[in-house]
């Protein structure tokens, strides 16, 4: 696999992303943006430096409309040639990156759990699997570690959630069904040899059945997942179209489908205009007729409506005529007369299915 040359990720982050890059780049909670920096340096593809602007280039988009395409080389390719020292080196900068401070980047945060450490948990699993194919044991079990513990984490959020609220726990099922089902698919690239067999037992399709490890919580969640949000947590491919979406982190779109609030935002944003704001109704119509059962879009479109003088039809004049005719539609019709609380109550319900008290 060639390499993204350093200035290339950098304009892909400076394109879709800009604003992260402001502010400190000190501290160990901010170092991204040093990182990401030093990408104009162009560092040698198999430097420190390089994999750490990765990671950073991640860091930024992954949560954005239109993240970085780099999945595949930083869970496999950036380990597959290195030495137990350069392995460590590369753990290192894996820790370092797990301790940047998600929320300036990601509106899909919930109670500390958030798809970025599932990147993370990825990223170590493929670093695990060449430290275990190396046989270097002080780095698997470093790596088993923090694995394990983002793990014990994860579960006991649930937990919590659980006997809490249930809007929150419905995010954090689809977010941490997200991270287990991205640990699952490195683990389950590694090699069928009997050194893997263990610790891949340990770590694949958590959230499929329960184990003796973890019982039935992450099962749950993961089933909670697949009945109500996994359809509401998809790329929204349609939104990289709206290009003013790129402005600012306040747009960043949240967890699914509870995308009221983020809908009011679009409709008031000073960063936005009326012909960005009328493109961001196109897509979300653009989404609503691709993935017709999909209700975060419609939840955004009434927040929109409430909050614009003349409602979605001030809109109409900038659509396609394919578009402008789902504005009469009935299922956006419904959406705009079912208030926030009868939603949201829906929502409760659901979860509880899963989650009974």
């Amino acid at each position: 696999m060639s390499a993204i040359a350093p200035r290339v990720l950098l304009e892909q982050v400076t394109s879709t992303a800009a604003w992260a890059l402001d502010g400190d780049a000190t501290s160990p909670a901010t170092s991204f943006r040093a990182a990401i920096a030093d990408l104009s340096k162009e560092p040698p593809p198999e430097s420190p430096a390089y994999f750490r602007g990765l990671l950073a280039a991640h860091f930024v988009t992954v949560a954005t409309f239109v993240p970085t395409d780099v999945d595949a080389r930083i869970r496999h390719h950036a380990f597959v040639e290195l030495d137990e020292a350069a392995l460590g080196v590369a753990c290192d900068v894996v820790d370092e990156a797990a301790g940047w401070d998600v929320p300036l980047v990601s509106a899909r945060v919930v109670r500390g759990v958030s798809g970025h450490r599932g990147e993370w948990l990825a990223v170590r699993a493929g670093a695990l699997g060449r430290a275990i194919a190396i046989g270097a044991r002080d780095l698997v079990d470093r790596l088993r570690a923090a694995i394990d513990e983002e793990l014990a984490q994860e579960h006991a959020v649930l937990g919590e959630l659980a006997r809490g609220d249930e809007l929150d726990l419905l995010r954090a099922a689809t977010t941490i069904a997200h991270n287990l089902g991205d640990l699952s698919r490195v683990v389950d690239l590694w090699p069928a040899q009997e050194a893997f067999a263990e610790l891949r037992a340990s770590y694949t399709r958590l959230g499929h059945a329960p184990s003796a490890r973890f019982g039935d919580r992450f099962a749950r969640a993961g089933a909670l997942n697949k009945a109500e949000m996994a359809d509401e947590n998809h790329r929204f491919h349609a939104l990289r179209k709206a290009r003013g979406l790129r402005r600012s982190r306040d747009l960043l779109l949240p967890i699914g489908p509870f995308f009221e609030a983020w809908g009011a935002t679009i409709a008031t944003h000073a960063a936005l205009d009326e012909r960005d704001r009328a493109e961001v109704v196109a897509a979300l119509l653009a989404v609503h007729e691709g993935r017709p059962t999909e209700r975060g879009c419609l939840r955004a479109l009434a927040a929109i409506d409430a909050r614009t003088a003349g409602g979605l039809q001030s809109f109409a004049h900038d659509l396609p005529a394919r578009l402008r005719k789902l504005l009469s539609s009935g299922p956006i019709r419904d959406a705009l007369k079912t208030p926030v609380a009868t939603f949201e109550a829906r929502m409760r319900k659901r979860a509880q299915l899963h989650f009974p008290r």
